[in-house]
């Protein structure tokens, strides 16, 4: 008999699985078993909210679940990103008028939607908690899945980090689970809750005569790491075994369905193949099967074989994590390894003896309806709500939200990508004031500009397309005699220092960068540059080179240094050129730079940069150092100069 539960808190927030719906439990028949739990919590809370990835159907079945329960779902349907970001404030309206709320995830599979739902109640003053559920551990499963080191398992191991780094309680169904997350995140076993999955024990057991005598059932989904395949090759040598017959019952869909389909039929074995049924309906055929089977690779705590326990059916399950620890061999059914031998062997014992397997049945469904049974698991559910509630905002340690992209979106072409990328920011910043949307575009626009030139310089193999694409070496080059003595001061990697030297000219460069000056060098070697060209490591601000030049060339190195007038001055001092030529980025190539210095974003195209030139800026520096422009281009956002001495 259930009890009434004491208040918690105003309001209830449950965060579904991402891309779950509530049409999706009842299409599946899961409704009722996964609504049993929060229907015995109900007056803990005044108000419940759910929030689904469904469409407008989902609303129909929340007003069947109670006048308390409200459905946020993607009745727009939104891509699912866009629906997350709009979800938080519309959850919020919902409580509107609540001072304390719990936010609980059901899986850890799109739980960072509940971080940002926690963020949004906790912003409009209401004390809320954040609970982080797991019925399984999702990175552990994309790792077996994809691999430890896909894209998959990582991005659910960031996710799941995010989450139980700002959860306030932590509830794991198995000890394994509950261990694993304690050390890889370093969390308080306070702050964490063993919670099993429960049943609802309303079929109960039966006796061997009201068995089916021959069946042999399984039920769960059709992929790889259930290995459903070692259930068929068993079933299949179980006459060989028992000396009798045995029918294959697969309930569940799935990519593994046809394979398995014609293992069967290779095989000889009488399998039928059905789909998901709905839970009670599911429930009665455990409860009449001779034997149910799983042989999963890796399970959380597996609901489908509790469930078979609790109805009283003889279960046989493979020694893997998370099946194992469920089943006590010989006492509540029989373990043994993932070979289908063995599983047939197990099969035909239970078929050869029914009163045996009847008094495993029993044994098991005791045991199930005791520990996993719902009177037992809604108080415990209970405390760990009202311990959330306790702790509200105390255990977390809040870590910055990453913007969230799924795996896929890596092999999907160019175009998706880039439309898939604008959606999402077109959504961000719809739900900026307009100043502030414009601020955040022209700071990313920085961002992106920076990002692009690190790429650039890594898919150009250390050197950035612009040298090939603006042919800018052609600009000093070509302003040099054969002969003439250059002097590049800043010379980074070298390579217009070489261009200039190919055109006939002796030059050495100075560069304060012992990694790039290394790079220059071997760019001389490489191209047979050395009797012409060479490198000082040095600060061109402090240090001279000896004798004079006919050229000085500043390439990019202006903007960099401050006090230029007075280094110009010098440098004309120390090395007498006849002419200066000069490159540096024009503020005014385009407005962008203009409007986000009046935003009061970064606006330079390098952060390292003291400034960026209008013309008249430029000439007046130049003028400062007694110089003036012999010529003066305006090309690709920049500045080209040739200056000589007024």
């Amino acid at each position: 008999m259930s009890k009434t539960l004491s208040p918690i808190a105003d309001s209830l927030v449950l965060v579904f699985t991402r891309g779950v719906s509530l049409q999706d439990w009842q299409r599946l028949g899961l409704l009722d078993r996964e609504w049993a739990l929060y229907d015995r919590l109900r007056d803990a809370y005044g108000r419940m909210v759910l929030v689904t990835h469904g469409d407008a159907g989902d609303l129909e079945i929340g007003r069947s679940l109670g006048d308390h329960v409200d459905v946020v779902c993607n009745e727009e349907s939104l891509e699912t990103i866009c629906f997350e970001a709009k979800a938080p404030e519309r959850c919020a309206r919902l409580v509107a008028g609540s001072s304390t709320a719990v936010v609980k995830t059901n899986q850890m599979k799109g739980g960072t939607l509940g971080v940002a739902v926690t963020r949004e109640l906790r912003k409009r003053s209401i004390r809320t908690a954040l609970i982080a559920r797991g019925g399984y551990l999702w990175s552990r499963f994309e790792a077996a899945e994809h691999g430890s080191g896909s894209n998959q398992a990582m991005e659910a191991g960031d996710q799941e980090r995010e989450l139980c780094m700002n959860a306030d309680l932590i509830i794991g169904t198995s000890i394994a689970m509950v261990g694993d997350l304690s050390w890889r995140y370093a969390i308080d076993r306070d702050r964490v809750r063993l919670i099993p999955n429960y049943v609802l024990g309303d079929v109960g057991p039966r006796g061997s005569a009201d068995r089916d005598g021959k069946t042999v059932l399984y039920a769960g989904q059709l992929v790889s790491r259930k290995r459903v395949h070692l259930i068929v090759e068993g079933v299949a040598q179980v006459k060989a075994i028992a000396q009798r017959d045995a029918r294959l019952s697969i309930i569940g869909e799935g990519p593994e369905q046809h394979r398995l389909e014609e293992l069967a039929a290779s095989l000889g074995v009488d399998a039928t193949f059905e789909p998901r049924l709905p839970h009670r309906e599911l429930l009665e055929r455990m409860a009449s099967c001779a034997v149910y089977v799983q042989a999963s690779e890796l399970e959380g705590h597996p609901k489908t074989v509790i469930e078979a326990m609790s109805t009283g059916a003889p279960v046989v399950v493979t020694a893997a994590p998370g099946l194992g620890g469920i089943v006590d061999h010989g006492s509540t059914g029989l373990v043994f390894p993932p070979v289908a031998s063995a599983l047939a062997r197990g099969v035909a014992g239970m078929l050869d003896d029914p009163q045996w397997a009847e008094a495993i049945g029993e044994a098991a469904a005791a045991g199930a309806r005791s520990k996993y049974g719902l009177d037992r698991i809604a108080p415990m559910e209970h405390e760990a709500h009202a311990e959330a509630m306790r702790l509200a905002g105390k255990g977390a340690q809040t870590i910055g939200a990453p913007v969230r992209w799924e795996p896929a979106l890596l092999d999907a072409s160019c175009e998706h990508q880039v439309q898939s990328w604008e959606r999402s920011l077109r959504g961000f910043a719809r739900r900026l004031a307009d100043e502030d949307a414009g601020r955040f575009l022209m700071a990313l626009d920085s961002e992106v500009y920076r990002l692009q030139g690190e790429t650039s310089v890594r898919a150009g193999r250390g050197l950035h397309p612009k040298h090939e694409l603006i042919d800018y070496h052609q600009f000093f080059a070509g302003r040099v005699q054969r002969g003439d003595r250059v002097a590049d001061l800043g010379c980074g990697v070298g390579a217009l220092a070489c261009a200039i030297a190919r055109a006939g000219a002796s030059v050495v460069g100075m560069e304060i960068s012992d990694d790039h000056a290394a790079q220059a060098t071997a760019r001389i070697e490489r191209e047979g540059l050395v009797g012409s060209t060479r490198i000082i490591v040095g600060d061109i601000c402090e240090c001279r080179l000896e004798g004079t030049f006919d050229v000085l060339v500043i390439s990019n190195v202006l903007e960099h240094l401050r006090d230029r007038p007075a280094l110009l001055r010098r440098w004309m001092s120390w090395y007498s050129p006849k002419k200066v030529l000069v490159r540096v980025p024009a503020f005014d190539r385009d407005w962008r730079a203009a409007w986000k210095k009046d935003l009061g974003v970064e606006w330079r195209l390098d952060p390292t940069h003291e400034t960026e030139y209008t013309r008249d800026e430029l000439e007046a520096e130049l003028g400062e150092a007694g110089l003036r422009a012999h010529e003066l281009i305006t090309r690709w956002g920049e500045y080209w100069v040739d200056a000589r001495p007024a």
